[in-house]
Order: structure tokens, then sequence, then C-alpha cells
């Protein structure tokens, strides 16, 4: 009888243990090692967030201890053998085992302008770096004589409409790329609100110089005659607005702009931010480089100093303004702060109002 049982049980075990791991001892057993999911690197389905597609990848099936439990132990006038091989049969039963998936991004919504951003920008990264400037300097006698300016053609945002929107220099710039100016319209310039003062409407920087570059290479100058300052602490926004003492020529081309609530913006926007997708936002720094918020295209633009270095949405073809870096993005409280500095010159504000792009026909997530 004994005999019987043993040589069943003998059988029994020699055709499940190639599936178990082994174990020894008397105690609780703990099964370190791993076992690996048959349909590894399998795709068992897909997911979404928002208008990102992420693919399901099998990866690992993992074996962890399952609750304490007591067995009473074989008999012991079996050969040790065969009293180890029950006792492992016995604990190995006691696991649980988790499946891991991985998600991997896929593709976007087509119709998302996410899918337009990505799309776009991927057709347009071969052979291009995230050098703004090919040259960028403050000669002998500057401000007295004018910077050196050159545009680096292999740029991320070379040849795209706005880019000579973005100032290389202006006076109260102190070290170069501080406090950068970006024209949003041909009398006006933007930058950072904190660290200039209190707010206020004034003209405490009449008469300074402000540069920009045409495509050219040709710098145009012009200077300051008004500014509206915006701090956070009194007006709940962050920004200074500069007004240009005369038009900027059709050779600048100042950027557009998009409400901020359209971008990046909690619970509901129209580009999103989806944790594990790729999501472009072109952001300059004083260095002279703009970043990509993408692998290979990352740089560090939250510095002190980058403060008001503009945050752009890379459409097909165009750079359109969104934010500022740690300032505030374009409102219609702006435009209002925009006309009174032509009242206040007696110009017509009408000709010098933002220019917005139109966001309405992608959906919302």
């Amino acid at each position: 009888m004994v005999y019987s049982l043993t040589m069943n049980c003998h059988r029994l075990l020699r055709a499940t243990l190639p599936l178990l791991p082994l174990a020894f001892g008397l105690g609780c057993t703990t099964l370190s090692q791993a076992t690996p999911d048959p349909a590894a690197g399998t795709s068992p389905g897909v997911s979404t967030n928002g208008p990102a597609i992420f693919r399901l990848s099998g990866v690992l099936t993992h074996s962890v201890p399952g609750p304490p439990v007591t067995f009473s132990p074989p008999p012991t006038n079996l050969p040790p053998e065969i009293r180890r091989a029950m006792l492992t049969f016995l604990t190995a039963g006691n696991v649980t085992l988790i499946k891991q998936t991985n998600n991997v991004f896929d593709h976007f919504l087509p119709e998302s302008l996410n899918a337009l951003v990505w799309t776009n920008f991927i057709a347009h990264t071969n052979g291009r770096n995230t050098a703004v400037w090919r040259v960028r300097a403050h000669p002998q006698g500057w401000p007295g004589r004018a910077p050196e300016a050159q545009w680096n053609t292999n740029c991320l945002m070379w040849g795209m409409k706005g880019l000579t929107a973005l100032s290389p220099c202006w006076e109260m710039e102190g070290n170069p790329g501080q406090v950068p100016i970006t024209a949003l319209t041909r009398r006006h310039g933007y930058t950072r609100g904190h660290g200039m003062g209190s707010d206020r409407v004034g003209n405490d920087y009449r008469g300074k110089k402000v540069w920009f570059l045409t495509s050219e290479n040709k710098l145009i100058e012009t200077t300051v005659l008004r500014e509206i300052v915006r701090t956070a602490e009194t007006s709940r926004r962050d920004y200074s607005i500069l007004l240009f003492s005369s038009d900027l020529p059709e050779s600048i081309q100042p950027m557009r702009v998009v409400n901020p609530s359209e971008v990046f913006s909690f619970p509901h926007s129209k580009y999103v931010s989806c944790p594990g997708a790729p999501c472009p936002i072109f952001k300059t720094e004083q260095g002279g480089n703009v970043g990509a918020d993408v692998a290979g295209f990352t740089l560090n633009t939250f510095k002190a100093g980058d403060s008001g270095s503009p945050n752009m949405l890379p459409m097909p073809g165009e750079l359109i303004f969104w934010t500022g870096r740690s300032t505030a993005g374009a409102s219609p409280e702006m435009q209002a702060d925009m006309d009174k500095l032509c009242r206040l010159e007696g110009l017509d504000p009408s000709k010098y109002q933002l220019q917005w792009m139109d966001l309405a026909g992608y959906p919302t997530y």
C-alpha cells in the first residue's frame, strides 16, 4: 500500500514538477525567480488617453508568495526525495500570478491637433538641431553699436512663419538672451512681468533699443516708447508689453497667438499632454537654443533668466505663441493693455490687434 501510494505520488510529481519552480525546506516557500509569460511581447489590446492610442504589450508574469498556510508534513517513512517533492508540490501551489503589461505609444487619433503637430514635427527634424542663432553677440561698444546676429538655418524652427518675431537682443537684456522680446503685433513686444519693477503704465524704457532680424540676416532696429508691466501680485497676470516707436516692416512677422485654455489646459483642451506620448512644444532659452520636449531635442528651458521666453505650438509651417516661460499667455486683458499704449501715443488700436489662431475645428479632450 505504501509502495503504491509512493509510486503514484512520484508519477504525479514527475508530470507536474517541470511546470513549477523548485523550492526546498519545510517552511514557507518564496519564489524569487519570475516565470516568463509564454505570450510575452504579444499585443493583447490597445488603450487610449485622450487623443493618444497605446498598444498594450505583454511583458512578464511574476509569481509571488500567497498568504501563509500550514501543511501537514508527509509521512516520515517515505524516501527523502519523495518527501521533498511532495512539499514542493504543496507550497508551489500557494502563489499569486501577476501579469504586467507595458503601454507603448502607437499613434494619435488622426483628427486630433496632437496628430497634426506630431506628424508635422517628425517630417521636419532630419538634420535639424536646437541652436537658434549661428551668431549672437554684443560687439565692443554695444548698445551704441548694433549686436551681431545670424540665424542658424539648420534650427528646428528655421523657415517657420513667426520666427522673425524673436528678437536676438535688446538694450535691457542684461546677459545675452535674458528678458527676451517677442513681437506679437507690429508695434508690441512681449516679455516677462516679474523682475521688471512695479505694476504700472509707464515710460521707464523710453528710448531703449530693440533689434529684430529678417530671414536674410538684416538687423531691424526700433526703440521703446512706453511699457505696461503686469505682475501677479497686483494684476493676477505676469507680462510686460512694450510699445515700439515705429511699425516693424513686413520682413518681420509677429507671431499669431492661441488661447492658453486650448493647450495643455486641465481638465479639457485641444492640445493634450499624454504621459508616454510625444507632445512637442517649442521653448527658446537664454543660451540661444530651442527645446521641443521630445527625445533628442530636450533642453533645460526653465533656468533662472529664461522667464518670459516664448512657449510656441509648432503648427505646420508656423510658430504660434501660447504662453511665456512662467508668464501669462495672450488674453483680452493683454489686448486692452496694447490698446491703451496705442491711445497714449495717438495710434489707432485697431491696426495693432493680436492675431488669434482658430482651433475650433479640432476636438477637445
